[in-house]
């Protein structure tokens, strides 16, 4: 297709005799009327594949800020915070997700050295979170029976049963299942907590 086949040329009642040359020797041109616009066939297709193109990815780009927004937005205020980068920001909280295993009173010395405790989990919201995040793996949680009686949490409040916990030894873990305890030397991942200033 050259350039003359997409030129738009105007039909009027001075022009009809040129029009009628170029329709007879171009066939790509639509019957003319007097007075109407003409433009090449393939040229109005191209044009229309072209619009169509440029709507859908117009929509899928928002669509696609909508749904993935810290995709498309700055990570300016990721820097800001409290948080390093191999920590996750939710609910106001920084949480750090281990990848290698500890005891529970190691995992919780780890966590101290990084300003947080194990776990501490205060909503359904943040054990929703967590169960989704880690997975089927056993992650340590800051809730510790030190005298097997009373479940305390690593900052000292004690656990008010807002969830149900299973397991009878003394150390607390999470999984995507079960919030349930075993022997605080296993080694296990572990989870931190911290607020998110």
């Amino acid at each position: 297709m050259n350039s003359e086949d997409c030129s738009v040329t105007e039909n009027s009642s001075l022009h009809l005799e040129r029009g009628q040359k170029n329709a007879t020797a171009n066939p790509q041109f639509a019957t003319q009327h007097e007075g109407s616009l003409q433009v090449p066939i393939p040229c109005a297709v191209v044009n229309v594949v072209l619009i169509t193109f440029l709507i859908i990815t117009l929509i899928a780009l928002s669509v696609g800020q909508y749904n993935c927004p810290e995709k498309y937005t700055s990570t300016k205020n990721r820097h800001d915070s409290s948080c390093s980068d191999d920590w996750i920001v939710y609910q106001k909280k920084c949480y750090f997700v281990s990848t290698v295993t500890r005891n529970w009173k190691l995992a919780q010395n780890f966590c101290s050295e990084h300003s947080a405790t194990l776990a501490f989990i205060d909503s359904e919201r943040d054990m929703i979170f967590l169960k989704r995040y880690v997975g089927r793996a056993e992650h340590w949680i800051g809730l510790k029976n030190e005298d097997g009686r009373t479940w305390k949490w690593s900052d000292g409040k004690v656990f008010n049963n807002s969830f149900n916990l299973t397991g009878s030894e003394n150390c607390a873990f999470l999984n995507s299942t079960e919030v349930s305890s075993t022997e605080c030397e296993n080694n296990l991942y572990w989870i931190c907590s911290k607020p998110f200033k």
